[in-house]
């Protein structure tokens, strides 16, 4: 009896971390965080990473892929004129750019 309660409490709590994982996952990006930027022409999403590289810790594959995902793009392909959103995080104190991850 005192084993099958033991593996009752183990099972709950990494059900609880499960869940609590998933509900972490699927939490909304704040994009007001973020910094938007009009795209200008001759823009691509490869000369943008490499541009604001000092201010992200990602690799070039991750801010692009980071860019397509948060701005719903189908493609690689951006449009002078258009706003998206990038992964370089806007602070509050000094309103400069800090490294986002």
């Amino acid at each position: 009896m005192k084993r099958m309660f033991v593996h009752y409490i183990i099972f709950s709590a990494l059900l609880l971390m499960v869940i609590g994982a998933f509900l972490y996952a699927n939490k909304p990006l704040e994009k007001d965080k973020y910094m938007e930027i009009t795209v200008a022409s001759g823009d691509t999403l490869w000369k943008l990473a490499k541009e604001y590289e000092g201010q992200h810790q990602l690799s070039t594959t991750e801010f692009i892929n980071w860019v397509i995902d948060v701005n719903h793009l189908s493609s690689q392909r951006i449009v002078a004129g258009e706003k998206i959103v990038i992964p370089v995080l806007k602070s509050k104190e000094d309103k400069s750019l800090v490294v986002s991850k």
